[in-house]
Parts: C-alpha cells; sequence; structure tokens
C-alpha cells in the first residue's frame, strides 16, 4: 500500500543541504578539534666533533605524545552535494556532500621523552653516561588544504520501522603539511631529518581518520527520527507515514522517488478502508524545475481522516434551539398546520439528534459546477438568450450529466449548446457521500419521547484545497465543501397518525444543513497530515494544487526555520 508519493528534485535536495545539513555541518567541522596523537620516533644517533675529539650521543625509547590539539584559522566551506554510487561491492546510492578547508593550522602540546647515552671518546669518564629526558614545548603544524567528502545515504530500516540517515565513511584528505618541530626538540639533533618524517605523516594520517561520520550521523538521525510524529493528529487520531510498496528510488542518481504507505488508525484500531491503493511516483522533477517537491495524496487518506471522524463520533450532533439563527424553527408549534398529528405537542420545542450510519466515502469524478468564472466564460460563449436561460444554474453543482441535462431542457436551453455548457462547466472533483439518520425529539418531558425519524443521503464537493497547520499543529492538506445534493426521507415515528412524507423536502435544510455545515468544516480543517521533518514547513501560500484521477497532487516549496 501507499496512499501518499513523493517525488523530491535536485532544488529540493539542495534546499535541504543548505538550509539544514550546511550549516549543522560546518558548525560540527568548527567545533572539532584534531585528536590526541603519540608518535614513535625510531632511535637514532648524532655525532659532534670537535678539533681533537668526537663526541656520540645515542637517542632511544624516543617518544613524542601530541595532545590537547586545536584548529588555528580552520574555517571549512560548503562545495556541493552530488547523488552517486558507493563503489562498496553493493552500489549504495548516496548523497556526497563536499567540503574544504584552505589554508590552516593545527596547534598541540609537544611532550617528548627519551633515553640519551653519550659517549666520548677521549674522556674516560665521557663513557655510557645514560639520562631520562623529558621536555614539553608548543606544537605547530601548517596545512594548505583539507578536503572533506561525507556520504550520506537515506534509507527506511524495515526491522526497526524507522525512517534513516546512515553516514558509511567519511573521508579527510589533507595538503601541503609543513611541520614546524619545536626549538629544543631533540629531533633537531637527528643527524639523518628523514627519519622524523614519520611525524608529519602521523599528524597528516591523524587528521585525514578525524570522524566525520558519527557525529553527522546523530545530527540526521534526530531530525529523520521526527517523520512519524509528523501523522500524529493527536485524539487518537495516527497516520502510518512508513515507507511504501515502491520504496526509495533515485531515479538517475538525479532526485528521490519515495512511496508512504499512509492510512490511518484511531486508538489504535487501523483504518479499515482500500489497503490496496498504491498510488503512481510522481515524475521526477527535472534539476530546472524550482519547485522542491511534487506529492501525490490519494483519496484514501481523506476517507481515513472522515473514518477516524467517525469512530470517534465527531459527526455526529445534536442541534436544540439556542443552536440556529432562527430558534422558533424547532417549535413543534410551527409545524402543526402542515402536519395535525403534531397538535398535541405544540407547546414544546425538539431537539435535533444527527448521527452518521456509516462512516463517509469518496469518490473522485467529473461534476458540473456553475461558480462565478464558468458563468463569465458562457456570457462570451452563449447567445445572449441561452445565457438568460441559463441564470438559475448559476452556484449549483451537478453531479450527474442526465441530471444537468434535464435541468438545462426544463430551462428551455437547446440541445445543441448542452456540449458547450457542458465543456465549460465540467471539472474533476472528490465527492463525499453520506448515509446519516436524524431524529427528532419532541421534549415534553414524557418516559418516551415522540420521534420523527428521517435518513438522508448528502453529497458534497470537497473545493478549496490548501495547505496548512490544522490539528496537533500538524501540518495538512486541508478543504472545504460544498454541497451538491440533500435527499431526506422519512423512515418512522411514533406519534400516532404522523405522515412524515410533508417534511422530507424541508426538514434538512431548515433543522440541520448550518449546523452540520460547521461540523464538516471542522473535519477540513483538521485536514489529512503530510509527511515532513521537524523544523520543516510547506510553503502554504504558493503550493499549487489540484484534483486527479484518484489523487490531489501538490507541487511546493518547503521553508525551514531552525529551532
Amino acid at each position: 500500500m501507499q496512499a501518499i508519493t513523493i517525488a523530491i528534485g535536485k532544488t529540493g535536495i539542495n534546499f535541504f543541504t543548505e538550509q539544514y545539513l550546511k550549516k549543522a555541518l560546518l558548525d560540527l567541522l568548527g567545533k572539532m578539534n584534531p585528536p590526541d596523537l603519540p608518535v614513535a620516533v625510531p632511535d637514532f644517533t648524532h655525532v659532534v666533533i670537535l678539533d681533537i675529539d668526537y663526541i656520540t650521543y645515542r637517542y632511544s625509547n624516543i617518544v613524542i605524545q601530541l595532545s590537547q590539539g586545536a584548529f588555528s584559522q580552520f574555517a571549512p566551506a560548503y562545495n556541493s552535494v552530488t547523488q552517486s554510487i558507493m563503489a562498496d561491492g553493493r552500489n549504495t546510492p548516496v548523497f556526497l556532500l563536499s567540503f574544504s578547508a584552505g589554508p590552516f593550522g593545527v596547534v598541540y602540546l609537544w611532550e617528548e621523552s627519551y633515553v640519551q647515552e653519550i659517549d666520548d671518546e677521549f674522556t674516560p669518564q665521557g663513557h655510557g653516561r645514560i639520562s631520562q629526558v623529558s621536555n614539553g614545548f608548543n606544537y605547530t603544524e601548517n596545512f594548505q588544504a583539507m578536503d572533506i567528502s561525507v556520504p550520506i545515504q537515506f534509507a527506511f530500516d524495515t526491522q526497526k520501522n524507522e525512517w534513516t540517515f546512515s553516514v558509511p565513511l567519511s573521508s579527510a584528505v589533507t595538503k601541503g603539511a609543513v611541520s614546524n618541530i619545536p626549538h629544543g626538540s631533540v629531533l633537531h639533533q637527528n643527524d639523518a631529518p628523514c627519519q622524523t618524517n614519520n611525524l608529519l605523516v602521523a599528524t597528516q594520517a591523524a587528521l585525514d581518520a578525524l570522524d566525520f561520520s558519527t557525529a553527522t550521523q546523530t545530527i540526521l538521525t534526530g531530525i529523520v527520527q521526527t517523520i512519524p510524529g509528523s501523522g500524529n493528529l493527536g485524539n487518537g487520531i495516527t497516520y502510518d507515514f512508513s515507507v511504501g510498496d515502491s520504496g526509495i528510488l533515485f531515479p538517475n542518481d538525479d532526485g528521490i522517488q519515495i512511496g508512504v504507505k499512509g492510512g490511518a488508525s484511531y486508538q489504535g484500531e487501523a483504518f479499515p478502508g482500500n489497503t490496496a491503493v498504491s498510488l503512481p511516483l510522481p515524475t521526477p522533477l527535472t534539476d530546472a524545475d524550482s519547485h522542491h517537491l511534487n506529492l501525490f495524496v490519494s483519496d484514501t487518506e481523506i476517507e481515513a481522516l472522515c473514518w477516524c471522524f467517525f469512530k470517534a463520533g465527531k459527526l455526529n450532533l445534536s442541534v436544540g434551539p439556542n443552536d440556529l439563527p432562527n430558534p422558533s424553527a424547532l417549535d413543534v408549534s410551527q409545524y402543526t398546520a402542515l402536519e395535525p398529528a403534531l397538535k398535541p405537542y405544540a407547546a414544546f420545542v425538539m431537539q435535533a439528534q444527527i448521527e452518521q450510519n456509516t462512516a463517509p466515502t469518496t469518490n473522485f469524478q467529473t461534476v458540473w459546477q456553475f461558480g462565478e468564472s464558468v458563468m463569465n466564460q458562457l456570457k462570451t460563449a452563449l447567445p445572449a438568450n441561452v445565457f438568460q436561460q441559463i441564470q438559475s444554474l448559476q452556484g449549483n453543482i451537478y453531479a450527474s450529466q442526465t441530471v444537468l441535462e434535464a435541468a438545462l431542457q426544463a430551462a428551455g436551453v437547446g440541445s445543441d449548446w448542452f456540449a458547450t455548457i457542458e465543456k465549460a462547466a465540467a471539472e474533476n472533483a472528490l465527492l463525499l457521500a453520506q448515509d446519516i439518520t436524524m431524529t427528532l425529539t419532541i421534549q415534553n418531558d414524557q418516559p418516551v419521547l415522540p420521534n420523527i425519524v428521517f435518513r438522508v443521503q448528502r453529497t458534497d464537493l470537497l473545493d478549496g484545497l490548501q495547505l496548512g497547520v490544522g490539528a496537533n499543529q500538524r501540518q495538512t492538506l486541508q478543504f472545504g465543501f460544498a454541497n451538491v445534493s440533500n435527499s431526506a426521507s422519512f423512515v418512522s415515528s411514533n406519534i400516532p397518525g404522523f405522515n412524515g412524507v410533508v417534511f422530507e423536502s424541508a426538514v434538512w435544510s431548515l433543522l440541520a444543513e448550518s449546523q452540520y455545515m460547521q461540523t464538516l468544516k471542522a473535519l477540513g480543517q483538521t485536514g489529512v497530515p503530510l509527511p515532513i521533518m521537524e523544523g520543516f514547513r510547506f510553503d502554504f501560500a504558493n503550493a499549487q494544487l489540484s484534483i486527479e484521477k484518484n489523487y490531489v497532487s501538490i507541487l511546493a516549496n518547503v521553508l525551514y526555520q531552525a529551532s
């Protein structure tokens, strides 16, 4: 299953790197210190030749300990991020971050110890004088440059059920090392200076082996582990943002495509809807595309939200007189002339109880909506007399071509104009179908309250798609509703002689429509959560949303704000 699919282009990858990784890694590099380093130097002999004498100095057990290291004038700069394949035998796809540092120094505390033996050939008491010597100095080694490569792998750990960033093996390469052996060090006594090059080599090797991987992975692990939490709407409603059927793909090493399961649960109970849905992946964004990502969101995600609201009872409501703009609409006395069976209850008020019989379901289809822009278009496309005939259609939504054409025919529009009108008004739409029981209860304070039961078949069109902050401060796909149709039918009543059919056409619109629309509004403002890492948010204002067949397409950029 995958009810959400995502394509991230090079622009998005560069944004993530520039806005988050670059700063985090530069901070990391700037705080790193060279490692302590013990350096063993081979034994050597130094001979001092005098006029008639020479003295031999033998140095052994030479150990140099470099400690408390610090970088001097070390200012790494970010270069670029590229996608590539690691030559690790598994062809692991990675994002390779490149940094470099110009001339810099490494400052150490230098502690040396050695055994010194002096042999003076012409002085008998000068033979075999042995002493243990220790010295301490400050030491600086200068480098011309350092190049740093940090490979990052993005994956999903199916065993741990979590998204992961891993850093297989970072590398650093130093160039142009120049050693400044402290004045007074025993190494200046070496007659073969090349033997001390191992000091330079060892220091350079220690810097080249600096572990950027562990710290980098710690930085990345913290942020990627926030993805599951972006699906938690609170009140027991949680979306599953684990990896979907397609997994993670890296098409032509130029972007990412991701399948995400989606689907919701309420207090641990999984949404039982269409778990076989598998959305296609969005086409990879080109390098020239300025958008960061493209998301497809299946209607299953919206249906799952409706199911969670249904399970939580959030789609049910009670309506009393004080809830209506016109409280008297629930006075029984308003209806006694229409239905004489109500006369014994004329002194009382009613309460409306609205309950969903089943969770609402969604359906993508073509509808014909006569909004302002469509009417303006038809004003220029139709003869004036024909346009006048369709004025009654303004604001209407038709979910059936047959019903629309019947309305056109009733308005006197000739069939030759049907195609023009239908083409202008047609659009892809997502409809929400609801099956509702509405019970009117007369509040006469009797053990068994008089009641009237209706069944309402309702269809609403989702419109006003946008991104925003919904429940539990989650970033969500939000929407509004435009009512397409309501059909109320009388079911039963315990009032003797009651004829409910006469109420069918007006009961819902008079007593429940305005309040129920507020309930739907709360559903749409909660919205369907979208997977995203903490600190990042979608650019709500500039996102492009469109309804396609079986999914909503979101073309968007993201913004980042460090905590």
